[in-house]
């Protein structure tokens, strides 16, 4: 991944003045513009990165700093005087393919090299990933980083999983919603049901979703149902797998693959009587996610049908939230009124708590700008 592909060209930041620096995969170094809309093809990367980062703008001078400028050197005086240094998140299998440049990393954080207060930014217990991924690095990383930094999370549920480890603290500042409005509420559901699943399709989440997916169709019995699973082009062969062993568990149900976009993405929900948010809760990897396709689904009118992580049973007023999926989906189908006032509740709720606005406001508070 190459953050500069991603994001318009940006004019070399002067060296002059505070500023916050994101350290990330960006080609070069990129000044951010307050309120801009940046965009890269991972929801962690636009969530934890570039909408802070422009919110954030708006309040400070931000830049998009390549790994390589900060190891070259980590002062960044050329850049002017960072008042933060933020770690941005990255995806488990970045963090397995770079232990060179990471290892580096963590040398100069713990060295002292770097003049201005350093918080690492984590979305994952890569502790708990580390087994499941056979990539025992993630957990050295994991464990180094909450000894020489500060850390942030999106929920309560990984702080409290890193908080033994977190010699710096641990404070949480949850993930801002995307979509620009709320989407008109409907949760009356066509014949057979339309379900819908978006998100990041493969290890360790596959086998998981498959089960879950096989399970709800044989367990509906004689009725039938339609899935359209949403995620990136490389999880094709995967969805195709879900797919066949959904058909042989209950024939009269089908499962189509789209592949993810943004436009995609709102053309599926919108397509959906209501929105399948599965998740592992028992193993420590899958219980510490945060609230953000729950809280996308709200705002996109429909209700969800999810399992019982805790960031989920945070806002299980507004959705269906337990276990068998299957019993949220009999409810919802006898219950349409009521569904539809658990999301225009929701609606009202992740408005303010969720806003880019409220979560620029809370980057800015604990990195003290």
């Amino acid at each position: 991944m190459v953050l500069g592909r991603w994001l318009r060209r940006g004019a070399r930041a002067p060296g002059d003045g505070a500023f916050v620096a994101f350290l990330t995969h960006s080609a070069e170094v990129q000044p951010v513009n307050a309120g801009e809309r940046l965009f890269a093809d991972t929801a962690s990367t636009r969530l934890r990165v570039l909408i802070p980062a422009a919110e954030l703008a708006r309040r400070v001078p931000v830049r998009l700093v390549p790994l390589a400028r900060f190891l070259a050197d980590p002062s960044l005086r050329a850049l002017g005087a960072p008042r933060a240094v933020v770690i941005a998140k990255l995806a488990a299998g970045a963090v397995a393919a770079m232990e060179r440049e990471l290892t580096a990393l963590l040398d100069a954080v713990a060295a002292g090299r770097c003049p201005a207060p350093v918080f690492a930014d984590l979305s994952d217990d890569y502790a708990a990933l580390a087994d499941a991924l056979r990539a025992p690095f993630l957990a050295e990383y994991q464990r180094r980083l909450a000894e020489h930094c500060a850390l942030t999370v999106p929920c309560a549920a990984l702080r409290d999983a890193l908080a033994p480890l977190a010699a710096r603290g641990v404070e949480v500042i949850e993930d801002p919603y995307e979509s620009d409005a709320a989407q008109p509420v409907r949760t009356r559901a066509g014949e057979p049901p339309a379900l819908c699943w978006f998100g990041t399709l493969g290890a360790p989440n596959a086998d998981d979703l498959r089960e879950t997916l096989s399970t709800l169709a044989r367990t509906m019995g004689d009725g039938g149902g339609r899935v359209e699973l949403v995620a990136g082009e490389a999880a094709r062969a995967v969805g195709t797998a879900i797919a066949a062993a959904v058909a042989a568990a209950n024939p009269r149900w089908s499962v189509a693959y789209t592949v993810w976009s943004p436009e995609s993405a709102a053309a599926a929900i919108a397509r959906s009587d209501f929105v399948l948010l599965p998740q592992a809760h028992a193993t420590p990897w899958g219980r510490v996610k945060s609230h953000n396709r729950l809280v996308e689904t709200i705002r996109a009118g429909r209700l969800a049908l999810a399992s019982p992580i805790p960031s989920y049973l945070e806002l299980a007023e507004y959705a269906w939230v337990g276990e068998p999926l299957a019993e949220g989906l009999r409810w919802a189908l006898a219950h349409p009124e009521e569904a539809a006032a658990r999301v225009a509740r929701g609606q009202a709720h992740v408005a303010k708590r969720f806003a880019r606005e409220a979560i620029g406001a809370r980057w800015a508070q604990v990195l003290g700008v």
